[in-house]
């Protein structure tokens, strides 16, 4: 599955530097490039391209955005999808600068703008203290460096339902304002981000029926998480048939070929054969030593920056391949066929594969890409996170070299 789903989710867009592809007309702002121009647009008060947005829908993209040295480093994409239409997302768009992405996110415009009741003052409290949680969670285990736990992250979920689990069940959504599904949604959607097949994404299925029968429209966004959860938790059955209901998805999930057994336990790895959309699911036993265990991301250029680093150098590339290098998209992220289908085309000789069971993948349980772990029957002994503007083949090259025969 591409990038696009998890965009139209609410996922970070992560932007690059200069996207804009339109210049801004006579009756258009300038656009925004610093966070000092910004600050000093909404302290004026004047109109902007997000007033087109809900109350609710603006707060909610505000409190989104991300700042750097840089200028606007990233955004959620949910509330522009959802909330405007293609006119406006492009004013919004190149008002920020971003205008590069106005083609891929108008893809997710379908049927009329979702505009919701605001939720109740308890509600959304709840969803930003949650995810002020969840991102401080994240902080905390990159700093720490603390172990992978078995799958995703129990505090997470565990204050998720701390939060919003008396709201939670068919009975109790049947009870609540529309208004407040939405933002129930999005916090199942976060909760099930970090814990595939738990009962967050059970919840987050309930929501989305509770919404269909109210009579919400679904399409804008709410459909692609869904199926993005379907197949980070690798109900492959389940999500071709939510897809074939949902063509405005475009999505032709793959067929699975299981050579395992059914009660096999081991590490095992799905190979994407994109002439057959077959993802072909086999055993895949520790060497007898150490291995370089490279996750990637398909929406991350830093990854893709790292992938053609190694693909381009052919001394570094020999040595990390002398370390059995292994490259995986993330354990509980959903498959990102095109992506893979892509470079494996152009990289036969390094392909990507897909960690099909995460339990049996916790030691490389990631909070961002790229990472490199140096792994030893499973156990983690060394790792390297990110890839810079300069590079980060000392370090890779130190993890590597760690390697036993």
């Amino acid at each position: 599955m591409s990038g696009f789903a998890r965009l139209l989710g609410g996922a970070m867009l992560m932007l690059a530097c200069g996207g804009a592809i339109a210049a801004a007309t006579d009756a258009e702002p300038q656009p925004v490039q610093t966070l000092a121009a910004w600050r000093q647009v909404i302290a004026s008060g004047a109109p902007t391209p997000l007033d087109a947005l809900t109350p609710y829908g603006k707060r909610r993209f505000i409190d989104s955005m991300r700042w750097g040295e840089r200028g606007l480093g990233g955004f959620s994409t949910a509330p522009l999808v959802r909330e405007l239409d293609e006119r406006e997302l492009g004013a919004v768009l190149r008002w920020l600068d971003a205008g590069a992405y106005q083609a891929m996110l108008a893809r997710g415009i379908v049927g009329a703008p979702l505009r919701l009741p605001a939720p109740s003052a308890d509600v959304d409290a709840r969803l930003v203290q949650f995810e002020r949680f969840v991102d401080d969670e994240h902080a905390r285990r990159r700093d720490a460096d603390a172990p992978a736990t078995a799958v995703g992250s129990p505090a997470v979920l565990q204050r998720w339902r701390e939060l919003f689990g008396n709201r939670m069940g068919a009975a109790a959504l049947a009870r609540q304002p529309t208004g407040d599904l939405l933002p129930l949604f999005d916090a199942a959607s976060r909760a099930d981000d970090d814990n595939p097949d738990s009962p967050a994404f059970a919840e987050l299925l309930l929501i989305h029926r509770a919404l269909a029968a109210r009579g919400i429209d679904t399409r804008r966004t709410l459909d692609a998480t869904v199926l993005d959860a379907l197949l980070a938790a690798r109900r492959f059955e389940e999500a071709r048939a939510f897809a074939a209901a949902r063509p405005h998805l475009g999505q032709a999930v793959p067929l699975v070929d299981n050579a395992l057994a059914p009660d096999f336990a081991g590490r095992s790895v799905f190979d994407y054969d994109a002439a057959r959309n077959t993802l072909r699911r086999s055993a895949l036993p520790y060497p007898s030593g150490t291995e370089l265990v490279m996750v990637v991301g398909a929406g991350c250029h830093f990854s893709q920056d790292a992938l053609q680093a190694i693909a381009t150098d052919a001394a570094f590339q020999a040595r990390l391949r002398g370390a059995r290098l292994l490259l995986v998209t993330p354990p509980r992220a959903p498959i990102p066929l095109g992506y893979i289908a892509a470079w494996n085309a152009a990289h036969p000789a390094l392909p990507i594969r897909i960690p099909a069971d995460a339990r049996a993948w916790q030691a490389v349980d990631v909070q961002g890409t790229p990472e490199f772990y140096l792994l030893d029957q499973g156990r983690r002994i060394g790792k390297v996170s990110g890839w810079p503007a300069a590079g980060n083949r000392a370090a890779v090259l130190g993890l590597a070299d760690g390697a036993a025969p």
